[in-house]
C-alpha cells in the first residue's frame, strides 16, 4: 500500500508539471476584465494615469481616499483652492449629503473630475442634466475603432480625435444647458461627453467614459496625449490630488450584469497557473483522504447491551440470605438496598418516608403510583420489624423487582 501511494503522488507530480508546461505555451489571451484600478496593469486597469496624473501638475501629491466626501473634506484645509478630486468609476452614486459637500469643496477654487458612464439621480439633479447610452462588451481586434471623441475648439486651438480600441461606453450627457455648460468634447455621434461646470471659485468636470482612461487606451498610438490634452483644462497651480477609490467600491455589491467584472475568485481562475495549482491542489486532497480512510479504518467493537445489576445483585443477596431461612433479615437487606438505589439514582432523602417522599419518587422514576405505594408500605413495613414468613419475603422480592426493572 506505501509503494501504491507513493507511485500515485509521483503521478500526480508528473501531471502538474506537464499541463503547467502545456499552459505556458498556449497562446496569452487578452485579459477581458474592466478592473479601472490604480494598482492594476492589465489593459482596462488604471495604473497608467495613476503614475502620470502628479507629473502633470506639478509633480502634486496624490492621496488615495475611500471615504465620503464628509470625512475628507475640511472648509479651513480646503481655501488653498488647490487640490483636484479625480474619480474614474463605473458607478457614481452619491447621496444629496455627499454632492453638498463636494460642491462646498469645489466653491472654494477646486477641481473635481468624474469620470462615469451612470450617475444616480440624485446626482443627475444636482448637475441638472441627464445621460444616456449603453456599455458595448464585444471586444473589437486591436486595431479597429470603438469609441471616439473629438475635443473642441474652443478650448482647443483645432478639432482633435482620439479613439480607445476594445470595449466602450457610448454613453453620453443629454440635456445639457449652454448657458451653465461648456461642451470640452463630443462623441461620433455628436453627443457631449465631456462638460465643464463652474460652481464657485472652482469647476466640476464630468466625463462619461472611463475606459478612455484605462491603459489599453493611453497606451494606444498617441492617446496618452489626450490625458495631458484633459488635464491642460485645469489650472496649473493644483498641485493636491484626491484619488477617490470610495465611489469605485463601494458600489461592488450593486453593480449591473457586466461580465467584464468579475470577483475575486473569478479573476483568479482566470490566471492559469492559479486554476492548475488549485485543480492539482484539489486532487491531491482526494487522493491523501481516499488512501488516508484506508489506512486508517478500524473494527467498531461490539459493545454489549448494559445490564442491569442493581436487580443480579439482588438476587444473588437474595439467594444466601433465603437458603439460610432468615428471612426477615432478608427483607432487611433488601430495603436498605431498594433505598440507597433510590438515593444514588434519584438524589432524593429516605429519611423519612412519608407522602412527600411517594410523590418525589414518583416524579422522578416514572413508575406507576400504585406499585411506588406499594414498595414504600413493604419498606415501612419492614423497618417497623415485624417478623417476614417466607410467603411475605416472595410478595416483597416481587414488588422489588418489578420497581427495578422499569427503573434500570
Amino acid at each position: 500500500m506505501k509503494k501504491t501511494f507513493i507511485y500515485i503522488i509521483a503521478g500526480v507530480i508528473v501531471i502538474a508539471i506537464l499541463a503547467l508546461v502545456l499552459s505556458q505555451q498556449q497562446k496569452q489571451e487578452f485579459d477581458k476584465r474592466v478592473t479601472l484600478g490604480r494598482q492594476y496593469k492589465d489593459p482596462y486597469g488604471l495604473e497608467v494615469v495613476y503614475t502620470h496624473l502628479p507629473m502633470l501638475f506639478n509633480n502634486g501629491k496624490i492621496k488615495i481616499n475611500r471615504d465620503p466626501p464628509n470625512y475628507w473634506y475640511d472648509p479651513d484645509s480646503a481655501l488653498d483652492g488647490k487640490t483636484i478630486f479625480f474619480a474614474v468609476t463605473q458607478h457614481f452614486d452619491p447621496n444629496r449629503s455627499e454632492m453638498h459637500q463636494l460642491l462646498n469643496f469645489v466653491k472654494k477654487g477646486n477641481i473635481a473630475f468624474i469620470s462615469t458612464p451612470d450617475m444616480d439621480d440624485d446626482a443627475k439633479q444636482y448637475f441638472a442634466l441627464g445621460e444616456e447610452g449603453f456599455f458595448n462588451f464585444k471586444l473589437y481586434n486591436y486595431f479597429k475603432d470603438s469609441g471616439t471623441t473629438y475635443l473642441s475648439n474652443p478650448p482647443f486651438t483645432k478639432d482633435t480625435s482620439f479613439l480607445t480600441p476594445g470595449y466602450s461606453y457610448t454613453t453620453h450627457f443629454i440635456d445639457v444647458d449652454s448657458l451653465h455648460y461648456y461642451i470640452l468634447s463630443r462623441n461620433e455621434n455628436g453627443y457631449p461627453d465631456l462638460v465643464k461646470v463652474d460652481a464657485g471659485k472652482g469647476s466640476f468636470y464630468l466625463h462619461s467614459n472611463p475606459l478612455f482612461f484605462s491603459n489599453y487606451s493611453l497606451l494606444w498610438h498617441n492617446n496618452l496625449n489626450y490625458l495631458e490634452k484633459i488635464a491642460s483644462l485645469m489650472p496649473a497651480d493644483k498641485n493636491k490630488i484626491i484619488w477617490d477609490e470610495y465611489y469605485m467600491y463601494r458600489l461592488k455589491d450593486n453593480e449591473r450584469n457586466n461580465p467584464g467584472n468579475a470577483s475575486a475568485l473569478h479573476v483568479l481562475f482566470n490566471t492559469p497557473a492559479f486554476r492548475w495549482a488549485f485543480i492539482l491542489g484539489i486532487a491531491l486532497l482526494l487522493v491523501y483522504i481516499l488512501l488516508g480512510a484506508k489506512l486508517m479504518q478500524r473494527l467498531v467493537p461490539v459493545w454489549d447491551k448494559p445490564k442491569n445489576e442493581s436487580l443480579d445483585f439482588t438476587k444473588t443477596i437474595g439467594r444466601l440470605y433465603f437458603e439460610k431461612g432468615d428471612h426477615t433479615n432478608l427483607a432487611k437487606k433488601m430495603a436498605t438496598y431498594l433505598l440507597d438505589y433510590v438515593r444514588n439514582k434519584y438524589f432524593v432523602s429516605t429519611a423519612t418516608l412519608n407522602d412527600e417522599f411517594v410523590n418525589n419518587l414518583l416524579n422522578k422514576s416514572g413508575y406507576d403510583e400504585e406499585e411506588t405505594k406499594k414498595v414504600v408500605e413493604y419498606i415501612i413495613y419492614i423497618q417497623a420489624g415485624n417478623k417476614i414468613n417466607e410467603q411475605k419475603l416472595a410478595e416483597i422480592y416481587q414488588t422489588f423487582s418489578k420497581f427495578y426493572k422499569h427503573t434500570s
